[in-house]
């Protein structure tokens, strides 16, 4: 939880996301987008991936200029495949 708030969402889409959009104009939030799949290379099978869910992240944060759509899209992912993972250790489903 504390990664996904105070880490990814907050460098990227607080910190980030505002600064690339002087350099960036309009495209900021798709660079942002790149930029976190880049983050996320040392999962290989995954950096297609990132980068549309980055998007679906980014989006609302750039829209709305707010990071709270943004740690709420990411934390509800975060809390759905706990109680997956929860649910098959457990033998429930």
């Amino acid at each position: 939880m504390f990664n996904t708030i105070l880490g990814e969402e907050f460098l990227f889409r607080g910190v980030l996301l505002p600064k690339m959009e002087g350099v960036f104009g309009c495209g900021s939030w798709v660079a942002n987008s790149v930029l976190f799949a880049l983050y996320h290379v040392h999962q290989p099978s995954g950096i297609l991936d990132s980068v549309i869910t980055g998007l679906l992240y980014t989006y609302p944060a750039y829209r709305y200029r707010s990071t709270w759509m943004s740690i709420i899209l990411h934390s509800a992912q975060s809390v759905f495949f706990a109680f997956l993972v929860l649910g098959i250790v457990l033998g429930l489903a």
